[in-house]
């Protein structure tokens, strides 16, 4: 995104402008490229159906059994869903205008987050539109420099790019490797200037252990 918006900005009417963006073409291209040759590179499937356990893709005679959405109750095409979608379409707009809170945050919002927090027996909850999403407001907001957050290299995209956002200070250790945590919980002692204000985070998957 960063580099698309620079591009763009550029004076294209000068040569000088145009060889800078050659320039980055051919690095770019060269990195989609190592990407391929990794066998990392990631196409779009283009579904042409509602979602469901099977699905039509684009230049796809057949339908297709989807084993890999996150749908997993099939709530998006449940017929009751869809009515109570279509409702609240016609009571509230297609739109909520702007992000939870400028002025995006409506009664509806409200209900079901008390409703999911009454469900796991909590004080409160609040919605988020993904787990990266999730993830990225949940990090940065509760960790500090004064902190240490601990993530087993495997963990999900979502919870390492969160962690990368936050400014608590960051250890990965060996994928489900106890001892190699031991040294890193330990590392994270030694670089703390007084351990008894310091609070650390261990993150395994979507599980958890904290100190305070």
């Amino acid at each position: 995104m960063m580099w698309t918006t620079w591009v763009s900005r550029l004076p294209l009417r000068s040569g000088r402008a145009h060889s800078t963006v050659a320039n980055l073409r051919g690095i770019l291209n060269k990195e989609i490229e190592n990407i391929k040759e990794a066998g990392t590179w990631k196409s779009e499937r283009i579904i042409t159906s509602k979602q469901g356990p099977h699905i039509t893709v684009e230049g796809k005679n057949t339908g297709i059994l989807n084993f890999c959405a996150n749908n997993y109750l099939g709530l998006s095409s449940h017929p009751e869903v869809v009515q109570a979608g279509l409702k609240a379409l016609e009571e509230y707009g297609a739109g909520l205008s702007s992000v939870r809170f400028i002025c995006g945050t409506q009664n509806i919002h409200k209900s079901l987050e008390q409703k999911i927090a009454q469900f796991h027996q909590r004080e409160d909850a609040i919605l988020y539109i993904s787990c990266f999403d999730a993830n990225a407001g949940l990090f940065e907001a509760m960790l500090t420099p004064e902190d240490a957050v601990l993530s087993d290299e495997l963990n999900h995209a979502s919870i390492i790019d969160g962690i990368r956002l936050c400014k608590a200070n960051k250890y990965r250790y060996k994928h489900m490797d106890l001892e190699d945590l031991e040294t890193k919980l330990k590392e994270a002692q030694k670089n703390t200037d007084c351990v008894h204000s310091h609070r650390w985070c261990v993150l395994y998957g979507w599980r958890y252990c904290a100190s305070s």
